[in-house]
């Protein structure tokens, strides 16, 4: 089975989650808490189905919402795909099974979605080889608190640990084989007191004594008693006698099985008898006298092909003939042909410069004219631009753009502000025209109805207020509704007071907008703002006085009106409102009288509030033709203000640019006074300037090249003079090289240094032939030494071995190897014989052998199988007889005090035989268990030892090289490179998991041969070292050749190990749900 795709639908944390596992190695990886048990725990409840309500941890009922359950794709061993399928709500979580189509390697669910209901039985016996949950779990799901709990042990404990995981269901037996010893120590011991069964007999003595005093006759009973104890004793005898007859029968029939096998071990002890005397001949004799053979060949044949090289080199150095005062000229020859190569090169750099001089004079020529035509190569050569020089030049250039920067800035700035003075002029006007209409309607407004004459809005307000407050304390004092006119003044003032916060911001804008004005922090817009405050203050002003007007009591205090302050007020609101009529009339005196009389009259036709708001009225639009005005009259005075100081700016730019222009006079007399100093023309500017320095600098750049260039020439032409002397008094005496010189220098000096290296070579050849003569020499007679040793071995050890011939001492070495083949052949056939079988049980066997054919094993063997079915016939019968003597014994008892006895006795026997039952069952488990382990660790275990000796040399890179059982201690061995046998609780913590985890691995190798199930490996390489981590994954990866393997883990380093070792693997992110391959 190879799982290749799971989504999980609702499990723990994971919900709506599809994972990729399509690969022979799957990595799944995340931290802490990123859910790699809870994957761990959803795959095995798609194998196995979920777990109770009652254990929730292993439930993982979903925390994100969701179907509790998921599916998940696998291929089976023939390579069809399927979806299974489990979900808690539906079928009680029974796997469900749907056939996927398969396209080109990829499958998918088939578009009939059939879905066939599965029992778990069926389930696991054609999907999963029959393996139930609880063997899935030991076999194939390793964990890490497995590997903990080795690290835990130690000694002894750990030796059975180790030795159990070699088991299917190890641990399980061994605690079944623990518990057992324990209910047999409570049933019975054999000097025992307190067990159930030592009491049960001692109740049983104290019965039959009283039994025995009682004087009624029971010989009947005792008959069918003693019948029953023979019955008894019979069943003891078969019980002993048929386990014998059993294991005779299994030797028997080993006998029977291995007897051509133990004729052929027979007769190959015989033939290598005939060989033996062969033992006497060293170990290794074989190998050393081949090894001499072949080097004694060796030896003569380069013996030979030294000779031969000998005489060829001889004849070599007859042949040759070499002149050594030739060879002296070689290092000048060579040093004179590099010079000629060089030479040569001069020769055309002299040329190259002689052009170059030409075109350097032109070039020269050039510059001069390009800074003055008048101007000549000396004056160019007196000509000196120093760094200061240079500085001013620059200096000049920057304050000439400099005064030409501040004239444009000063033109254009001059040009805006006469501009924005015509503008000005234009709002000046409109400010006065309308300041004037506002004075106007102010003017009118003082002629009104009731002549109202402060000119000032505050105290227009003041006394508006002080006149509003007073009629309405006269109110009080006239009128009988007075209460009720104080409770609705009451409630206009609260309204006031919500209204009045529009105009407390209004106030704040006007002040704000016009002091950004005032300040031109608007710039291009402190007109706009300007006005923009003017309306604001109107707003201000216009909701200040419709609020007064609109409640008058706003700012009143709050007065008495009982009858007692009444009386002591009459008079005082009157006088009070005389008071500020004086205060906001100009003809008050004359006029207070008729005011008064209206207003009485008024409030007795209860239209006082008419009458008090014809005054309102007049007085607010005496406030908003105040406002009118001081808005015009502030935007006037502040259009003068611009417009003077717009005046004032414009004079000081004219200033400023006519003091610009002195500036650059002076400037253009400086600048011409220092052209006229170094002789350069008075109209030139100063970047001419600069650029005629580097003309001039250029210009004396070339001619000091041309110099240069000079001097080098005449230096070479010396230089070619001196070569063609020396090359003559080389070439002299050689009329071949001499010959040539006169042609080419170089031309002569090349023959000359062929001629010089031929004889320099023969002279070479010569010294290594005779240094070559010699090494033959020597090599010629250590062969000869060499052959005389191996001669002298050869015949030591022949005459060791007693033999006078090297015949003889062969045929003796062949005789050895026949006896070392039958020796291992008899080895391996014993081996064979005894697997499985103690050594006495091998003698037994043996023994059968010794004494008897084939035939009469046969016959053995059919008596003996006779026997055991005799022996259950006999136990089967005798059982029956015992039952019907029981029921016989029971109608024999009689009432009284022998039946309460014999009741008692039967309670204490049915106890007993209870016990005895149990404790039958018992021994025959544990004999059972033990024999079980036998032939576990005679039949399988050598298998899954091999497998592990295997797993544990690849984990430990080599150190150990085998693992063995210790059976009388129920533990583990294991074996070093220096084949040193150690037992497991000398191991180290992480040794001792890495053996148990090679067990393990070996089991489920062995217990799987039919259906490979995925491995679930859990973290197990924590405590594992760099080398030994390299080495399990090396180990993962091997396996997964076999089986379909999942490793989780939370380690970086043991992740980037697995993908390392497996270039195939899948990396499952849980962190970011991703899959890598």
């Amino acid at each position: 089975m190879k799982l290749q795709e799971a989504f999980i639908e609702g499990y723990g944390r994971f919900h709506n989650r599809r994972l990729d596992l399509d690969a022979p190695v799957i990595v799944v990886y995340g931290p802490n808490e990123a859910g790699k048990s809870t994957l761990f725990g959803f795959l095995r409840t798609m194998l196995y189905g979920f777990a109770r309500r009652s254990n929730p941890s292993l439930r993982s009922e979903p925390l994100y919402g969701g179907r509790h359950g998921g599916r998940l794709l696998f291929r089976d061993a023939f390579g069809k795909s399927y979806y299974v399928l489990r979900h808690a709500d539906e079928a009680g979580g029974k796997p469900r099974l749907r056939e996927a189509s398969d396209s080109w390697g990829t499958a998918y669910e088939s578009a009939s979605l059939e879905e066939r209901m599965l029992e778990q039985r069926e389930w696991e016996a054609q999907y999963l080889g029959g393996i139930q949950e609880r063997l899935f779990r030991g076999l194939y799901a390793v964990t890490l608190t497995e590997l903990q709990e080795v690290g835990i042990l130690s000694g002894a404990e750990l030796g059975r640990h180790l030795y159990q995981a070699g088991w299917e269901s190890g641990g399980a037996v061994a605690a079944a084989e623990k518990e057992i010893n324990q209910e047999l120590e409570q049933l019975f011991k054999p000097r025992g007191t307190n067990q159930r069964m030592n009491a049960n007999l001692r109740k049983l003595e104290q019965l039959e004594a009283e039994w025995r005093r009682l004087e009624d006759s029971i010989e009947g009973y005792n008959q069918c008693k003693q019948h029953e104890e023979y019955a008894v004793k019979s069943l003891e005898a078969i019980a002993d006698r048929l386990p014998k007859v059993q294991l005779k029968l299994r030797y028997t029939q080993k006998a029977l099985a291995s007897r051509s096998a133990w004729l052929r071990m027979c007769q190959a002890a015989a033939e290598a008898e005939k060989y033996r005397y062969t033992e006497s001949l060293p170990f290794g004799a074989e190998q050393a006298w081949q090894d001499w053979l072949n080097k004694r060949q060796a030896s003569e044949g380069k013996r030979d092909v030294l000779k031969q090289e000998a005489g060829r080199l001889g004849r070599q150095l007859a042949e040759m003939h070499y002149n050594d005062s030739l060879i002296a000229r070689t290092v000048d020859t060579e040093a004179a042909l590099q010079s000629a190569e060089r030479m040569h090169a001069l020769r055309e750099q002299v040329s190259e410069w002689e052009n170059e001089l030409g075109l350097l004079d032109e070039a020269i020529g050039g510059l001069v004219t390009s800074i003055s035509p008048e101007w000549t190569e000396r004056q160019l050569r007196e000509l000196n631009v120093t760094i200061a020089d240079r500085d001013y030049a620059r200096t000049m250039q920057e304050r000439a753009h400099s005064l030409l920067r501040h004239e444009e800035r000063l033109a254009s700035e001059l040009d805006a502000l006469r501009l924005q003075e015509k503008e000005m002029v234009v709002q000046l006007d409109e400010a006065r025209s309308r300041m004037q209409r506002a004075n106007e309607v102010l003017h009118v407004s003082e002629r009104g109805r009731f002549s109202l004459y402060p000119a000032s809005k505050s105290g227009l307000m003041a006394a508006w207020n002080e006149l509003d407050d007073a009629l309405r304390e006269w109110e009080l004092e006239l009128g009988p509704d007075s209460e009720a006119m104080h409770r609705s003044s009451i409630a206009r003032r609260t309204s006031w007071s919500n209204r009045m916060a529009g105009a407390i911001i209004a106030a704040g804008a006007a002040v704000v907008l016009g002091g950004a004005s005032a300040l031109n922090w608007l710039g291009e817009a402190r007109m706009l703002g300007a006005a923009a405050a003017v309306g604001a203050g109107g707003v201000f002003i216009g909701l200040w006085i419709s609020l007064r007007l609109r409640d008058p009591a706003a700012d009143s205090k709050p007065r008495s009106v009982g009858g007692r302050s009444r009386r002591r007020t009459v008079g005082q609101g009157e006088q009070r409102v005389r008071e500020a009529l004086a205060g906001m009339m100009k003809d008050a005196e004359s006029r207070t009288e008729e005011f008064l009389e209206k207003y009485r009259q008024s409030i007795s036709s209860k239209s006082g509030s008419m009458f008090r708001g014809m005054i309102r009225q007049e007085v607010q639009e005496r406030i908003e033709a105040l406002g009118e005005y001081e808005i015009w009259r502030m935007k006037h005075d502040e259009a003068e203000s611009r417009l003077a100081r717009y005046r004032e700016s414009a004079s000081e730019r004219e200033a400023a640019a006519d003091e610009l222009m002195r500036r650059s006079e002076d400037f253009s007399r400086q600048w011409r006074e220092w052209l006229s100093a170094r002789s350069l023309p008075g109209t030139m500017s100063p970047s001419a300037a600069l650029e005629v320095f580097e003309l001039a600098e250029s210009a004396l750049e070339q001619l000091k090249r041309y110099d240069r260039m000079t001097i080098r020439r005449e230096a070479a032409c010396m230089e070619l003079s001196r070569h063609e002397r020396k090359a003559a008094q080389l070439c002299e005496g050689v009329e071949s090289a001499e010959r040539l010189l006169q042609q080419d220098a170089a031309v002569g000096l090349q023959a000359l240094l062929a001629e010089c290296r031929r004889h320099a070579d023969i002279r070479r050849e010569a010294i290594v032939l005779e240094a070559r003569m010699q090494e033959v020499n020597l090599e010629l007679a250590d062969e000869v030494s060499k052959l005389d040793a191996l001669g002298q071995k050869m015949s030591a050890a022949i005459g060791e071995a007693g033999l006078a011939l090297e015949a003889e001492y062969a045929a003796a070495l062949e005789h050895l190897r026949l006896w070392t083949e039958l020796e291992e052949e008899r080895q391996r056939l014993q081996l064979e014989l005894t697997a499985g079988l103690a050594d006495e049980e091998w003698e037994e066997v043996e023994q059968l052998l010794i004494h008897a054919d084939e035939a009469m094993l046969s016959g053995t063997l059919e008596e003996l199988r006779q026997e055991e079915a005799g022996l259950i016939n006999d136990h089967r019968e005798l059982l029956e007889r015992k039952g019907a003597l029981g029921a016989a014994m029971e109608q024999l008892l009689q009432e009284g005090e022998r039946q309460r006895l014999l009741a008692e006795r039967e309670m204490i026997l049915a106890g007993l035989d209870t016990d005895m039952e149990r404790y039958a069952v018992l021994s025959v488990s544990k004999s059972l268990i033990e024999r079980t382990k036998r032939i576990y660790e005679q039949e399988r275990q050598p298998i899954v030892l091999r497998n592990a000796s295997y797993y544990i040399n690849k984990l430990t890179e080599g150190r150990y090289l085998r693992v063995s059982a210790d059976p009388s201690r129920s533990g583990i061995r294991v074996e070093d490179r220096d084949n040193t046998v150690l037992d497991s609780s000398f191991l180290s913590r992480g040794t001792a998991e890495q053996l148990y985890l090679s067990m393990r691995l070996a089991l489920a190798k062995e217990s799987s041969q039919s259906t490979k199930l995925p491995l679930m490996l859990d973290d197990l390489f924590v405590n594992f070292d760099g080398n030994r981590l390299k080495a399990a994954a090396d180990l993962v990866a091997e396996l997964s050749g076999e089986r379909q393997i999942l490793f989780f883990t939370c380690q970086e380093h043991t992740r980037d190990a697995l993908l390392a070792a497996c270039p195939e693997a899948k990396l499952v992110d849980l962190d970011t749900a991703a899959v890598k391959s």
